[in-house]
């Protein structure tokens, strides 16, 4: 029994370079959160030139902050992980509880940052407000639906829609690279280059989906063209 076990563990990969590319990406918000939950929990001042760095307001406000860092930090520690078929095989245990931290996560953190943004700047409710509605309903959709497929047993349906899921999430992290983009090419034009940052802040996160799922597409199309019934990024 320990030698067929070994020898699946050597068979089916752990698919490393997809489960560290996404902790490397979640990392990005998800580390911060972990020391703005620290912080906001310390309270304002309680670490001297700290504390300055972070929104006065979350000490102001600390429920929906607390909520919305926290569902980040627990996504960011478990999601990725949910990507690893070895780990899926080996530990399917592990994977459903893992999967069911990762989508409830997931759904709390899109709805939370809702709440924060109306905690934090209730007066701004147009076009970034509408994109941070769309966006949040678009994950808690896409997660219902895998959830909905696996609990059917639709399998490759399931995965498929984790993965759209998470690019939908991530699409949170895609306009610090549209930003930088933005000021690589047009910044030397101020006119057309404020313009531009203008429409960017508002829909930003409509462009990062756009993107995100787009790529994911692409990827899992190709993937089922040369590993046909194969989903892409988890097998």
């Amino acid at each position: 029994m320990a030698a067929q076990i070994q020898h699946t563990k050597q068979v089916i990969k752990f698919n490393w370079p997809v489960v560290s590319g996404l902790l490397l990406i979640t990392a990005i918000p998800g580390v911060p959160a972990i020391f703005i939950i620290a912080l906001v929990l310390l309270g304002s001042g309680a670490v001297a030139g700290v504390s300055d760095v972070i929104n006065a307001q979350y000490f102001a406000t600390p429920a929906a902050i607390l909520t919305h860092a926290s569902a980040g930090a627990i996504f960011f520690l478990t999601m990725p992980w949910q990507f690893s078929p070895r780990l899926r095989v080996c530990r399917p245990r592990l994977h459903k509880v893992g999967g069911r931290l990762a989508v409830v996560s997931g759904c709390v953190m899109a709805i939370s940052g809702v709440w924060m943004h109306l905690m934090l700047t209730p007066n701004e409710l147009g076009g970034r407000f509408v994109s941070l509605l769309i966006m949040s309903v678009a994950i808690c959709g896409a997660f219902c639906t895998a959830i909905g497929h696996v609990k059917k047993g639709r399998v490759v349906q399931h995965k498929k829609w984790m993965i759209r899921a998470v690019a939908l999430a991530l699409a949170a992290i895609t306009p610090l690279i549209t930003g930088a983009l933005l000021q690589l090419i047009f910044g030397a034009w101020a006119g057309v280059f404020e313009t531009l940052l203008a429409f960017h802040h508002s829909y930003d996160r409509l462009i990062a989906m756009v993107i995100n799922l787009t790529i994911v597409e692409m990827v899992m199309k190709q993937t089922s063209m040369t590993q046909p019934g194969a989903p892409a990024l988890s097998e």
